[in-house]
């Protein structure tokens, strides 16, 4: 695995980075342009068992070089995900006095990114 503080460079120009660390079968952690993490979990449905992803995180690039990661969540009651927060960050603007990060948590109706 590379050194963390390599991958956790912002020298290198990626867009974002992950850290995964899954308890029993091993660890992740790169850096990369866009990134789409899924997480499943276990539940009892229609009369057997299954995994389900429950909480998808989705990062990519918008065309404006808007950095945005979009979290969602899903249930199988629902037609689709709901979007439970939206983070933002311009690395490449400049101007003093924009927040560095901007987050919005109202939950709304969305298909994946």
């Amino acid at each position: 695995m590379a050194n963390e503080g390599e991958v956790l460079s912002a020298k290198d120009g990626r867009k974002f980075e992950v850290h995964c660390r899954a308890v029993d079968a091993g660890e992740l952690c790169v850096g990369a342009e866009s990134v789409s993490v899924k997480v499943g979990q276990r539940l009892r449905r229609d009369g057997g068992e299954e995994i389900w992803h429950s909480v998808g995180v989705y990062a990519k690039e918008e065309d404006d070089g808007t950095l945005v990661v979009q979290v969602l969540v899903f249930n199988p009651d629902w037609d689709e995900g709901r979007q439970i927060a939206l983070i933002k960050s311009r690395p490449t603007d400049k101007r003093m006095g924009i927040p560095t990060l901007t987050f919005d948590f109202n939950q709304m109706h969305e298909e994946i990114a």
